[in-house]
């Protein structure tokens, strides 16, 4: 989680930031203690009494008042069981759906002789594109030990002319 400087949050205060970053502010302090009580701590008494100012005294009650008057209507409760039952149904249907219409179009049984070939395609390219490491190591070695071995005559030969 990125915290917030005191400058930064002078700077919201006094609203001089974007309005996105603003808005991105403002959710951090609903989430961030340590950031609220930096913003809190920039706010003087001042601001308070200019505040106390605005809002009437009775507004807590007004509001509570609000609330009470405000009624609830109760939420009609569906069966679970049914909307699940309802929901896996039609999961099976689309499947099955799909299913005869893949068949009916031919895919699966195209799948099956073409599966097959392209496996052994990609057998194929990947054998070819990939060169033996084995062979060519054992390859080197006979080389190697023939030159050797060519040499070695020939250092013997230079030897036994002398």
């Amino acid at each position: 989680m990125k915290h917030y400087d005191e400058l930064e949050w002078l700077f919201y205060k006094e609203r001089v930031v974007s309005e996105e970053k603003y808005n991105e502010m403002e959710d951090h302090l609903y989430e961030c203690d340590e950031c609220m009580n930096i913003f809190l701590s920039l706010i003087n008494n001042e601001e308070i009494n200019s505040a106390e100012e605005i809002i009437p005294e009775n507004f807590t009650d007004s509001v509570m008042n609000n609330i009470k008057s405000f009624k609830n209507k109760p939420i009609a409760k569906v069966g679970k069981s049914s909307m699940i039952f309802k929901d896996i149904f039609g999961y099976y249907v689309a499947v099955a759906t799909v299913a005869i219409i893949l068949t009916w179009g031919g895919f699966f049984s195209s799948l099956v002789d073409t599966l097959p070939k392209a496996a052994k395609l990609a057998i194929n390219e990947k054998a070819m594109s990939t060169p033996n490491i084995i062979f060519n190591m054992s390859e080197k070695i006979v080389n190697r030990t023939s030159n050797f071995i060519n040499n070695f005559q020939n250092f013997n030969l230079k030897e036994v002319r002398k």
